[in-house]
């Protein structure tokens, strides 16, 4: 019944089907309530609430928060314990913030030097541990723990950034993404009646997407397949669509040259996983017609940490109540405003195997408040990608997805032209060796032989003289195994 339902029109669905699909906002809430216990309602409800205090009284919620994880991670977790076992911490007259700071910032790498056992609560029970693992998308797939104490509060973080843009708990989407490689497991030796509760939580979590989802792979997305895509879209006729931000743009690129438009309004296109570049903003905006949400979270935090504000759309607001974030410097000093640094985050809800000072390899830049919204949320003025989507030239100029995108749109100084996205559909700057880089470009109408050449000397004058430059026109760019399009890609060993 539930794969008929979802191959079905909307306008041929049943009375009862309908009834389903428009179930009152109370009722979706006490569904995900016998799901996830009471605590994800009490959670949805205290952010609603807790929103529009100021950012300095959001702040102190948040440190109070974090002055518990890091009592908890001293006393009971390994690592920790043996680190300020033979280093005091220093807690007297100082606030969560400050002693969050001589915690040590820790990478994936990092992580891996050490048995994942020192990163454990030795007073949390193995029935909290859900075991999962990251994407691989880095090139380095990553094991760690959520706690099934923290994921009520997580999925209320989830519904909470929903309800900014009037997304209802049942409402349909589309998600157009890679499928996890495995959904999490409970760790070994744990209780029957835990294994029970837990395969019962997944039945239901199962039944409700399949009456509120379609999934669609993103490497089953490439030309041949658009078509196929848009009719899905028409027959499940969704409220809004979640993807990676390559391939939507993909998509709308493609569907708009065939003149296939939707027929339905959506009420909001999300876009995860990917810069979000001002080109790949404005055709998603030019032919879904609908607010762009750009949303940023870990797999490794199980929600999302940042969303974009309808009243200011290329800012961010961090949710404060679920982490804490720091912008740094490559030396570890906090990154003044309006200047890039590596986002590092604590989880505040994770006590079986906190994530304190992670490293999570992505850049930003730190805004400014207080936004017009009224929200008093910390906010990002600009995600700038990852730090592995990024070239460092000869003379220490870093080059970022943003940057490299602003130049190619308005130029520098010096360059040939100021626009040379208006002649570009795609694009990818693929650095194969320290002196070399070339990119692939899929071309629009008018891009000329003067125009390559052109588009060759502004990206010399960009990265410098001692770059070489070569300019390769492609059919497509291929998605990477993770299903990402990376606007720059560093081959292994080329930095």
């Amino acid at each position: 019944m539930v794969s008929d339902l979802m191959s079905r029109p909307a306008e041929q669905l049943s009375e009862s089907d309908k009834a389903w699909d428009q179930l009152p906002k109370s009722a979706a809430l006490w569904f995900a309530s016998q799901v996830l216990g009471s605590s994800m309602t009490e959670a949805l409800h205290t952010m609603k609430r807790v929103q529009w205090l100021s950012t300095d009284e959001l702040l102190a919620r948040s440190e109070k928060k974090l002055a518990t994880v890091l009592d908890h991670s001293v006393h009971h977790v390994p690592f920790y314990r043996d680190l300020f076992s033979s280093q005091a911490l220093e807690i007297e007259n100082s606030s969560a913030i400050e002693c969050l700071r001589q915690f040590p910032v820790l990478s994936k790498s990092m992580y891996r030097q050490y048995p994942p056992e020192h990163f454990l609560a030795a007073n949390i029970p193995p029935e909290r541990r859900l075991l999962w693992t990251t994407s691989g998308s880095t090139g380095e797939p990553f094991s760690f723990y959520l706690d099934r104490k923290a994921m009520p509060v997580a999925f209320a973080g989830h519904l909470f950034f929903d309800s900014w843009y009037g997304l209802r708990p049942f409402g349909r989407y589309v998600r157009i993404v890679m499928p996890p490689t495995a959904r999490p497991k409970l760790a070994s030796g744990i209780s029957v009646a835990s294994r029970v509760r837990w395969k019962i939580a997944n039945r239901l979590q199962h039944v409700y997407e399949s009456f509120t989802q379609r999934k669609i792979c993103v490497m089953d997305v490439d030309r041949g397949q658009v078509e196929r895509i848009y009719q899905q879209l028409e027959q499940f006729r969704p409220s809004f669509i979640l993807g990676y931000t390559s391939t939507l743009a993909f998509i709308a690129h493609e569907l708009m040259d065939r003149q296939r438009r939707l027929s339905n309004q959506l009420q909001g296109v999300i876009t995860i996983a990917e810069t979000l570049t001002q080109t790949r903003r404005e055709i998603i905006e030019a032919y879904f017609n609908a607010p762009i949400i750009n949303r940023y979270g870990l797999r490794e935090f199980g929600t999302w940490s940042a969303q974009s504000c309808s009243h200011a759309p290329t800012q961010l607001h961090l949710n404060s109540e679920m982490v804490v974030c720091e912008i740094l410097r490559a030396d570890g000093s906090p990154a003044p405003r309006g200047e890039t640094g590596r986002v590092v985050l604590t989880d505040l809800h994770n006590y079986a195997r906190p994530f304190i000072r992670y490293d999570t390899g992505d850049l930003a830049v730190a805004g400014v408040g207080p936004c017009d919204c009224g929200r008093g949320f910390p906010l990002l003025s600009r995600l700038d990608g990852r730090s592995i989507e990024s070239i460092v030239t000869k003379s220490g100029k870093e080059i970022n997805p943003v940057v490299l995108g602003r130049y190619l749109r308005e130029g520098g100084p010096a360059s040939l032209h100021s626009n040379h996205l208006e002649f570009i559909k795609h694009y990818q700057l693929v650095q194969e060796t320290p002196a070399s880089v070339r990119i692939l470009v899929v071309a629009s109408k008018g891009f000329d032989s003067d125009r390559k050449e052109r588009l060759r000397v502004d990206l010399c004058r960009l990265l410098g003289d001692d770059m070489a430059v070569a300019v390769e026109i492609v059919d497509e760019i291929k998605c990477e195994r993770s299903g990402k399009r990376p606007i720059i890609k560093v081959v292994r060993g080329a930095q």
